[in-house]
């Protein structure tokens, strides 16, 4: 004899993030005497965030030289799944709201910070190039904000810098060691800088599954049911897990009212998740 439990959104006990469940069941106590369990099929919206208040990683700062001193940008990203890319694209975004950036005679904007993929190396590159004392022949100045005005520009081609917080900054996603400013001196030699750490563009590349009913004599913990990879699933999709076999695992002696389900990352850490529309498919049999 074999049971079937399917948990959804209804299930959801931690709606902080959404990654934990709890089932009951429906005749009050459920006798279990030699049985085990298999995960039968998932489905789980790919909607873990990278960048958040949850990780406390959301912070930098642009540092940019002008004719008096500098002036600091002090940037929050707002939470969401980044690319390097996507970070790129925001500081862009910044620097035309502040006005730090030139235009050159294609009508192109110029900007004097990049951070961009460099995957020869599994890095993430920083450029940083010498903003000019004067107007470049062709260029134009943005109509407000640093950049703007006639004298706005820095007395010598200094180039900007980079500053990552010890705590709260994007440091790990980037691969940069955090409570640093990049580069470390004032220069006025253009800069690319390679992260020295491995980037950790996503906090989540694999699932465990976690069952309160689980006794997994050979894992640590005890209750590990399953484990799912991420594969070419892009964020906003749906993970579908179908395994190709049935892979049981025993369950504890004893008579229950209810157990616990949950997501987990690949180091057992809770997965904060924005969707909690998923389809949990269990399959509970007396052992053969």
């Amino acid at each position: 004899m074999s049971f079937t439990l399917v948990l959804n959104s209804t299930n959801v006990s931690n709606t902080s993030t959404n990654t934990s469940f709890k089932y009951n069941f429906i005749n009050g106590g459920f006798k279990i005497n030699d049985m085990e369990m298999c995960v039968s099929s998932i489905t789980l919206p790919y909607s873990f965030y990278n960048v958040s208040s949850y990780y406390n990683n959301r912070t930098f700062s642009l540092i940019f030289p002008t004719a008096a001193t500098t002036t600091t940008i002090s940037v929050t990203l707002p939470e969401g799944f980044y690319s390097v890319t996507d970070i790129n694209s925001y500081i862009q975004q910044i620097c035309i709201d502040n006005g730090a950036y030139l235009i050159d005679a294609s009508a192109n904007n110029v900007y004097y910070q990049q951070l961009v993929y460099n995957t020869t190396y599994y890095a993430v590159q920083l450029l940083l190039f010498s903003v000019p004392t004067t107007l470049p022949t062709g260029y134009s100045r943005p109509t407000s904000g640093i950049y703007s005005g006639v004298s706005s520009l820095p007395t010598t081609a200094y180039v900007p810098r980079f500053y990552l917080a010890s705590s709260g900054s994007i440091a790990s996603i980037i691969g940069f060691v955090a409570g640093a400013t990049y580069p470390t001196t004032v220069t006025t030699t253009s800069q690319s800088l390679s992260s020295t750490l491995t980037p950790v563009g996503s906090t989540v590349n694999s699932i465990i599954m976690q069952c309160s009913l689980v006794n997994n004599p050979v894992t640590v913990p005890s209750d590990i049911l399953d484990s799912m990879p991420i594969n070419n699933t892009s964020f906003g999709s749906n993970i579908t897990y179908d395994p190709s076999f049935e892979k049981y695992i025993t369950l504890s002696n004893g008579t229950f009212n209810n157990f616990t389900f949950s997501f987990r990352d690949q180091n057992l850490n809770e997965i904060y998740a924005r969707d909690p529309n998923v389809s949990i498919t269990l399959i509970i049999r007396k052992k053969n």
